[in-house]
């Protein structure tokens, strides 16, 4: 997602990158022998090398994990540098509020695809709606990043295309929407227990489940509180009960180490649902998770080779460790195949004299096949272009932002991005 960054502001703005990266290999691999990129690198959060890089730099771009971005945050503090994410807002930068405020500085979140471009369509419908004075009744929101039609292939109906870790700390988090004002909330063990099916006109029916907690987003975007509000993700049937399956088995299980020396795929298994070596393993985790024995899922999962006599290629590891091998096997993009961004937005709207509308909001685009993944576009793009509308004075805002509560950011990115082909196409029908 770095290097898309990288090429608009040397390509297209002319500024000159630093990239510091713990593999100093990667960040080199992005510059390709570009002058105006610097490889640096960063090792073991050493602050002295960081502050070395902020204190000449414009404004810092945080593209690491979220447990780093404080030590970025305390740099740019350091020195007085504006800094931008695309990650959702991370607590220990809100606990900074007072001291980003003092030094008058900007720490722009929740700048990529979802959150980022979604919070743009959302504003780009409500601005419209505030213009002709209709009252939302709702708002519902989706994202995703998922395999193109043509390149879904697997039967899990998923690859990766970014850090895959991630997918499954996100798939145990918990979330939270709004049905009429009331609050409901969703543990994260139960995360993909709630699920249904959402139509989108000329794409398909989708699966979604519930993204983060959506209240925060309520004041900044001019809500009442009385509304139905959700922001969800999509994914292809059969995704969600695949997820909660895996999570049943305890392969969502990262924390305990297990001696996996000379164990095979079937036999770590096998474990998992205390059937040692008798019976038939597929009985076995048909009974476990009370399925017939013929269900998609454990078809799926045979798929994946869970049941094969193979040897698993490491000593020690997590139950995780054992199901990522197997995931990175089998369910990653090849030469020649796309991802897909679909981002929607439908909001139903009360006008004078009892009008009732739904306003939609739809983006769908697909990666080069011989070149970047949709995703990393749509996360480094809005990332990069609100980052040089902020260098070049274009947005002025200080303190910890995030789009939804600096409405003037929206509509001069929408417009850069059309550029690259990530635009919202709009639809509007009457209900009554």
């Amino acid at each position: 997602m770095v290097k898309p960054m990288v090429d608009y502001f040397i390509e297209k703005k002319a500024y000159r990158i630093f990239i510091l990266d713990q593999y100093v290999e990667k960040a080199i691999s992005i510059k390709a022998n570009r002058p105006e990129c610097t490889a640096v690198e960063w090792r073991n959060n050493d602050t002295e090398q960081l502050d070395n890089v902020i204190k000449q730099s414009d404004i810092v771009i945080s593209m690491v994990p979220k447990l780093i971005h404080i030590i970025i945050a305390e740099s740019c503090l350091k020195y007085k540098k504006n800094m931008v994410t695309a990650s959702y807002e991370v607590p220990a930068l809100m606990e900074l509020k007072d001291e980003v405020e003092k030094q008058g500085i900007l720490i722009l979140s929740e700048l990529g695809e979802v959150p980022g471009m979604d919070h743009f369509g959302t504003q780009m419908l409500l601005d419209q709606i505030k213009k002709e004075k209709g009252r939302v009744l709702s708002i519902n929101s989706y994202g995703s990043g998922i395999p193109s039609f043509e390149s879904n292939n697997n039967p899990m109906g998923y690859k990766f295309n970014w850090r895959p870790a991630t997918v499954f700390i996100a798939a145990q988090t918990a979330a939270a929407y709004f049905k009429e004002g009331k609050k409901i909330h969703i543990p994260g063990d139960k995360l993909f227990n709630n699920f249904w099916f959402v139509e989108i006109d000329d794409l398909g029916i989708f699966e979604t489940y519930a993204n983060k907690d959506v209240e925060k987003y309520i004041e900044p975007f001019g809500l009442d509180r009385n509304i139905s509000f959700y922001r969800g993700l999509l994914r292809y049937s059969g995704y969600c009960n695949n997820m909660r399956y895996l999570k049943e088995l305890g392969l969502f299980d990262n924390e305990t180490t297990n001696n996996l020396n000379n164990k095979t795929f079937l036999q770590f298994t096998s474990s998992l649902v205390n059937s040692g070596s008798g019976g038939n393993i597929e009985e076995n985790v048909a009974d476990h998770l009370s399925l017939d024995v013929n269900s998609d899922f454990l078809h799926r999962i045979k798929w994946l080779g869970l049941f094969d006599e193979e040897l698993i290629p490491f000593d020690k590891g997590s139950n995780l460790d054992v199901l990522m091998d197997r995931m990175l096997k089998k369910m990653v993009y090849t030469q020649g195949e796309k991802d897909m961004i679909i981002l929607h937005i439908e909001i139903i709207v009360e006008f004078d004299g009892g009008i009732i509308e739904k306003i939609t909001a739809t983006m769908n685009v697909k990666g080069d096949p011989d070149g970047e993944t949709a995703m990393s576009r749509a996360v480094a793009l809005p990332t990069a272009i609100s980052s040089r509308l902020i260098v070049d004075g274009k947005i002025k805002a200080k303190g910890l932002r995030m789009p939804p509560n600096l409405p003037e950011l929206y509509k001069p990115a929408l417009e850069e991005l059309k550029e690259f082909g990530f635009e919202f196409s709009t639809k509007r029908i009457r209900l009554n």
